[in-house]
């Protein structure tokens, strides 16, 4: 017996308002089988020696030479195929559209090369956005297993259970006269429904697109969008990006180019030499690690030291634990050198700011300010606040390949260290791990799960299963998240982050520029992390620019980028202004 495989078909992913973001289609592997192939070449030699009639369409060039047109392959690599007659099986071509499919039938049965070439069925993955939410989405591979992203996530959930169709074959391979055959049908996979919002992403990719164009950034951007309530992701970028359509493809133009050059100079070597096998070498290496930087989702996989967007973490732990309170003052020089120590914390403003209060202290965005904030807190209680707000363990995002924390062992956090990461540096975290602590501090004070999937249905759209995640334990008081929402919209009103103001909402944010290692290099990260409305919000975004050319505090670059976004989306998700004349989150000694 043999069998043929029918495959199953990979279930919808849809967005959350059912948009289609990946689907599969019916397609076809071209196979022929060179044992079968071979008799009959036996077979028409001996009709032809005999004089009696023949087909002389059953030879391996009358073969190769149809393949090639009608494949689009070449004739030499069918011949190669066709001249392994140990086998019953050698694929010509895979995921063939239909109507080629249907040429190679005709082709087959004009020539009466019925069981020297076959079709089998087989599906192809299709994602009529392209390049959107590329690292999100992820592939699948050749054999139609999620190879990145939500692909390889919800594998499980997507792939059906192949069926196949049993067959009684001759000894070598050819029909019999009287056949047998078994037909069990192939279970397609489930369907899965995103929280992702295609409009929002949309936005969200156009904005970090012209910011990457208008402030020639080196090296790409990402950013999130994010219900602060339910953790529920409605966007996320990686920038630049490439198409799952054609997921092997290099799509960064210069790096494309560079590769070319190298393979050129890879093959005008002798192919039997060792500088030809180490230029080959070489150059799949480096396609490898190109393929693999494009498919990466840095808003999940990466870390990176946050700067003045983890100095809201800061501030919240001082207001909570009592060590902090908004009528403490500051004075800036623009350096503090430790006691005893060597070691000189600067400010990035050379001339410092002056005495400053703990709410102005935020909006100049201060590091000497919030140095000596952390200093306050104390390394025993900032250590396990930092453990409480979730960064020593993973947020549980349902994505691969997610990173975590790199953090000082709290026996290790001295002074120096415990002023270097109250402004946000000598430490590393993700952006989701950011924006997840960041919604947790704004929305009255519960830890979030960060989540993609909605729910499973089978194909004919009844529910199969709904995802639940688990409510978030209790990491601040609602009244110290209402004094965080007030004092983050006064950065956005009057202090770093006025760039991200919108007409007709309230917007709550905070700016950072950090600088990345080694210090030396003078490269850095713009970024904003914002929410609206500021009253009760809603949703918050992270934009992220690495490594602008020129101009680069995140005040300047990212919280513009935040702005036009907020101006986009919030109307588009019937969010509306709430502010009034007195703001609900104003702190009693504000009001005095």
């Amino acid at each position: 017996t043999r069998s043929t495989t029918l495959t199953a078909s990979r279930g919808v992913i849809y967005d959350r308002n059912m948009n289609i973001l990946a689907s599969s289609a019916t397609v076809e592997t071209i196979f022929i089988d060179p044992n079968y192939l071979e008799s009959c070449i036996e077979a028409e030699n001996e009709k032809r020696e005999a004089g009696k009639e023949y087909n002389p369409a059953v030879s391996i060039d009358f073969i190769a030479t149809g393949l090639a047109d009608l494949l689009e392959v070449d004739a030499d690599f069918v011949r190669e195929q066709a001249a392994q007659t140990q086998y019953y099986y050698r694929a010509i071509k895979r995921k063939v559209p239909e109507e080629t499919a249907e040429k190679v039938r005709e082709f087959i049965n004009d020539n009466e090369l019925t069981g020297i070439i076959n079709l089998e069925l087989d599906s192809r993955r299709y994602y009529p956005y392209g390049s959107m939410a590329a690292q999100v989405l992820g592939f699948v591979n050749s054999d139609n297993v999620g190879g990145e992203g939500l692909e390889a996530y919800y594998d499980a959930t997507l792939t059906g259970n192949a069926g196949a169709v049993i067959t009684t074959k001759g000894n070598r391979g050819t029909e019999m006269l009287y056949t047998y055959e078994k037909y069990y049908d192939a279970s397609d996979g489930n369907s899965l429904v995103l929280t992702l919002d295609m409009t929002v992403q949309y936005y969200l990719e156009k904005n970090l697109e012209e910011a990457i164009e208008k402030y020639d950034v080196r090296n790409g951007a990402f950013g999130i969008v994010m219900n602060v309530n339910t953790g529920e992701v409605l966007g996320m970028a990686t920038l630049g990006s490439y198409d799952p359509n054609n997921h092997q493809e290099i799509y960064d133009e210069e790096l494309r180019e560079e590769l070319e050059r190298q393979y050129q100079l890879a093959i005008s070597l002798d192919e039997d030499s060792q500088a030809y096998t180490d230029a080959m070498a070489a150059y799949n290496a480096a396609m490898a690690t190109a393929r693999l930087r494009q498919w990466r989702n840095r808003c999940v996989s990466d870390g990176y030291e946050p700067g003045s967007t983890f100095k809201p973490i800061t501030l919240a732990t001082g207001l909570e634990t009592g060590a902090i309170t908004l009528n403490d003052t500051y004075e800036c020089t623009g350096s503090y050198k430790f006691e005893g120590r060597d070691q000189i914390v600067s400010c990035w403003k050379a001339a410092g700011h002056g005495t400053q209060t703990t709410m102005e202290a935020l909006g100049n965005s201060c590091n000497i300010a919030f140095s000596n904030m952390g200093l306050k807190i104390g390394a025993e209680t900032f250590y396990e606040y930092v453990k409480d707000f979730g960064f020593m363990e993973k947020t549980g995002i349902d994505l691969p390949g997610e990173a975590g924390t790199i953090m000082h062992k709290k026996e290790n956090m001295g002074p120096v260290e415990l002023a270097t990461v109250s402004f946000g540096q000598s430490f590393q975290i993700t952006p989701i791990q950011l924006i997840t602590t960041a919604a947790s501090i704004v929305n009255g004070g519960r830890r979030v799960t960060p989540h993609l999937g909605v729910r499973a249905e089978s194909r004919d759209g009844s529910a199969v299963r709904e995802f639940t995640y688990e409510p978030g334990r209790r990491i601040l008081s609602e009244e110290t998240s209402a004094t965080m929402r007030y004092i983050l919209e006064q950065v956005v009103a009057d202090g770093s982050g006025r760039n991200a103001k919108v007409e007709g909402f309230s917007i709550g944010g905070k700016t950072a520029t950090s600088e990345k290692l080694p210090r030396s290099l003078k490269k850095y990260i713009s970024s904003f992390i914002g929410f609206a409305p500021a009253e009760n919000p809603q949703v918050m975004a992270l934009i992220t620019i690495d490594e602008p050319e020129g101009v680069y505090y995140g005040g300047t670059i990212a919280a513009p980028v935040i702005g036009d976004l907020f101006r986009n989306i919030l109307p588009y998700m019937g969010i509306a202004d709430q502010s009034a004349s007195e703001n609900p989150n104003t702190p009693q000694e504000e009001k005095n």
